[in-house]
Parts: C-alpha cells; sequence; structure tokens
C-alpha cells in the first residue's frame, strides 16, 4: 500500500475523457480494515408476463432438478444471437410466486406501474416513487449518477416508455446505447456547434486510446490486485466500444410498430445497455439502474429463431403470443387447428417466450457475478429483480407476478422459492426495504407488512 491512498481524480488527472475506475485498494486509507458495505439494486424488466402454471417452482430450496419449464434456462444455456452461452444461477436466485399486483395497477399493460407499490391511474403516473427512486435517494452515495435508467423501447408514452418515475414525475431514459455510452465514460464539453461536430469526431476514437499514456503512468502505481483490477475493467470498456460502434444508427432511433414484423433491434440495444450497466456498476458510477426491454407491444423474435414446425415463434409479437387463442391481438396461424392441437402449440411458445426472458435476465446476473470488486463480486453487492407488468400474460392477470431476485446485498440468501400466497406489492417492496437497512413495518397502498423471508 502507499503511504497516502490515492484518489480517483489523482488516478485520472490530465486525462482528455472521464473514464471512471473501480474501486481499487490504492484508493483504501492506509490503516482501513474494510469499507462501508454497499448496496445497489437493478430493475429488469419484459413485458407480457408468462404463463404462472409453468413458472413458479414449488416453496423451499431451489436446485436444477426441481426447476419448471419456464424456468429451466436457469441452469445454464447455449450461446444465441448476439448472447453467448450461460452458466447455471439456480444458486444465485430466488424466486418469489403469489405476489398480487393487481390492486397496484389499475389498467392492463401499465408498464409504469411495474415497480410501483402503490395503486395507480389509468393511461398515467401519480402515486409515490418507485421502488428504485427510493432506493435511489437512500443508497446512491457520491456517485456522479445517482440513477440509471436505459430502455430500448422507442416509446415515449407515459405507461409504456417509463417504468422509473420519482417525486417530480418519469424519470426520462436513454434509448440510445451511443448516448449512454457517451454519457457515462465521456466528458466533453459540447456547447458549441463546433465543439459538438469535435465531440462526434472523437467518439469515433477509443475513449482508452485517449488515455493511454495516463493508464501507463497509473499502472506502476499498482499492485498486482490492483492492476488485474484495472485490466478487467479496461477490457470490459473496450468491448463495449466495439459494441456499441457495431450497431446500427437507425437502430437507435424511434421504431415502428411492428404487429408481425420488421427488426427494431431490441435485443441487440439491450445487451449493449446490460453490458454498460455491469461497467458502471464495477465503475461505481452508479448504484441503482432499471433496465426496460421493451414496451408492452413491439417486441418480437425474428432474429432469434425458436421452437420448430407450428411451435416456431417466427416473427409474431412477444404480445401476440401470450395471448394464445382467445384474444383480438394473438398470433392468428392457430386458428385453423384444431382446438386441443392449438393449444398445445400455444402454451408452448409462451414456454419458449418465458424461457428466453429469463435467459436474458440471467444474462444480467452473469455480467454482475464476473465482475470482481475488493469484497467479492458485483453480484455479492447487488439485488437484481425481474419485472413484468402482468402475471399471466394471456389473461392479463395479475395476481401472480413473475418475480425473480438474484445477489446478496445486505445478506440476501439464494437458492430459494418464497411462496407469497397472495401478499401485495407492498409487501414484496417492505421486505427489500428491511433487507436493504430501511426498517418499514407497513409499505405500499394497498399496505402490506413486509415479506419476512425476503
Amino acid at each position: 500500500m502507499p503511504l497516502r491512498p490515492l484518489s480517483r481524480r489523482t488516478l485520472l488527472r490530465g486525462a482528455g475523457v472521464c473514464v471512471a475506475l473501480p474501486f481499487l485498494e490504492a484508493m483504501l486509507p492506509k490503516r482501513a480494515q474494510a469499507h462501508d458495505e454497499v448496496k445497489r439494486f437493478i430493475a429488469f424488466f419484459y413485458p407480457n408476463g408468462t404463463d404462472p402454471r409453468r413458472w413458479n417452482p414449488p416453496a423451499g430450496l431451489l436446485s436444477a432438478q426441481n426447476l419448471p419449464e419456464c424456468l429451466q434456462d436457469l441452469a445454464g444455456f447455449s450461446a444465441e444471437g448476439d448472447y453467448p452461452a450461460g452458466g447455471s444461477i439456480v444458486d444465485d436466485v430466488t424466486i418469489v410466486t403469489g405476489i398480487d399486483h393487481s390492486g397496484v395497477a389499475p389498467e392492463i399493460h401499465q408498464p409504469s406501474m411495474a415497480l410501483s407499490a402503490h395503486k395507480g391511474v389509468v393511461n398515467n403516473y401519480t402515486p409515490p416513487e418507485t421502488l428504485d427512486q427510493y432506493l435511489a435517494d437512500r443508497i446512491a452515495g457520491d456517485t456522479p449518477f445517482r440513477h440509471l435508467a436505459l430502455s430500448a423501447t422507442g416509446s415515449t408514452d407515459i405507461t409504456q416508455g417509463h417504468i422509473s418515475f420519482g417525486a417530480g414525475g418519469q424519470q426520462t431514459p436513454i434509448r440510445n446505447p451511443g448516448q449512454a455510452f457517451d454519457t457515462l465514460f465521456s466528458s466533453r464539453d459540447t456547447g458549441s456547434d463546433d465543439k459538438a461536430a469535435e465531440a462526434a469526431r472523437l467518439r469515433q476514437a477509443s475513449v482508452l486510446d485517449a488515455i493511454r499514456e495516463d493508464a501507463e503512468r497509473l499502472q506502476l502505481k499498482l499492485g498486482a490486485a490492483d492492476k488485474l483490477r484495472v485490466d478487467q475493467y479496461t477490457t470490459a470498456v473496450r468491448e463495449l466500444e466495439q459494441q456499441v460502434t457495431a450497431i446500427p444508427a437507425d437502430s437507435c432511433s424511434v421504431p415502428d410498430q411492428p404487429a408481425t414484423g420488421g427488426n427494431a433491434n431490441w435485443h441487440v440495444k439491450m445487451k449493449a445497455f446490460i453490458d454498460l450497466t455491469a461497467v458502471a456498476m464495477a465503475c461505481d458510477l452508479t448504484r441503482v439502474a432499471t433496465l426496460q426491454y421493451s414496451d408492452s407491444w413491439g417486441v418480437h423474435y425474428g432474429d432469434y429463431p425458436m421452437g420448430s414446425g407450428l411451435e416456431a415463434l417466427g416473427d409474431w409479437s412477444d404480445h401476440f403470443i401470450s395471448h394464445k387463442l382467445d384474444d383480438t391481438d394473438r398470433a392468428t396461424d392457430l386458428d385453423n387447428l384444431d382446438r386441443a392441437q392449438a393449444q398445445q402449440i400455444a402454451d408452448a411458445r409462451v414456454v419458449l417466450t418465458s424461457r428466453f426472458k429469463v435467459r436474458r435476465y440471467a444474462y444480467l446476473v452473469e455480467s454482475l457475478k464476473k465482475l470482481t470488486t475488493p469484497t467479492g463480486t458485483l453480484l455479492d453487492e447487488s439485488l437484481v429483480m425481474l419485472i413484468s407488468e402482468n402475471g399471466d400474460g394471456d389473461s392479463h392477470s395479475r395476481k401472480n407476478m413473475p418475480i425473480i431476485l438474484a445477489g446478496h446485498a445486505g445478506g440476501f440468501q439464494t437458492g430459494r422459492v418464497i411462496a407469497a400466497d397472495g401478499a401485495v406489492t407492498g409487501s414484496l417492496h417492505g421486505g427489500i426495504l428491511n433487507r436493504l437497512g430501511f426498517p418499514v413495518t407497513s409499505y405500499g397502498d394497498p399496505a402490506g407488512p413486509p415479506l419476512t423471508e425476503i
């Protein structure tokens, strides 16, 4: 250890762009034995719910052997499209079943209410702040970004294009991965047209190339563990640069409504957003983030072939698939089949889309698990919550929501299934608040006592 701790400002002094650093041992006071516990929270929203009959495992210990159909990829999965293969995260998650969200969301397909525990209104949002905003006020610390909101949907409708709300209204998300990268890892004054043009030119070059000399000087001041940690994060930033550069510019504009066709690149954009979030957390740029995969209507699977024969998803939207047989907005290619056969195929398709959703959440969890901190991994410091606006996507029921929690922030225990048995959303959020060190005896509207199992 050096005689005096190094500040991040000292480590980055003179850099043309600001690339944040992870917390290093060299930044600790000489006599420090440990640093205050860091807590992080990430909400991951994917629309249209699931099929609870094929999602909910039995209460108790969770294992690869008792995973229901929709959750089987928690035990690992193969590479798929732009996403790499994933290992098992069964031991890293807790499934919460039976949460009743019906008293909170008064309207079907209302993503704006997905993170709230307080009764909302139709086509708007007026309740108190959402869970992420409540936590941002308490765990953000002195991070540069109190809260990070990223969304792959181009919809700006208040109920469809936003899932994070503070006391002053919705938190407008960043919908462009390139903009998110620049916001997090660049700091340039672009107040004039000339400066904006120069900034655009410089963005074509690597931010890491711009600070190469500073980084080389920094390496001379660090011990072996810190050198390894800096290498880890600079590699992650380099990969992000390449990923964001590879996304076509028009994929970051507002997409057309793709009822049964077209590609708006939700999946590519969300992978970039997940990777950006992981590195932003690792660099302690933020400790609270919300990731919105899509609005309720647009996301589809045209670029991710799944299923075979009549069960193939094709390019039907997730919304159409979720409605199975009896809704106006349904995949109509099953209409002429025998009813029993059509039902079997429709059920199988929802399992396929649900598994896809779980794999995307698992990719986020694994991204955090792979990044080390002075006390373990990012996942050890985090609580990562999968949410949706509906429980049963077919019936729009909100009485059995698909909730997954991962990570160990506040000592949270994983590898379990908690049967909430009709507890209201306020009980779930109250349990999370208690776990993270912000005690409540009742929470939400409708109010409920905190889930003690959390």
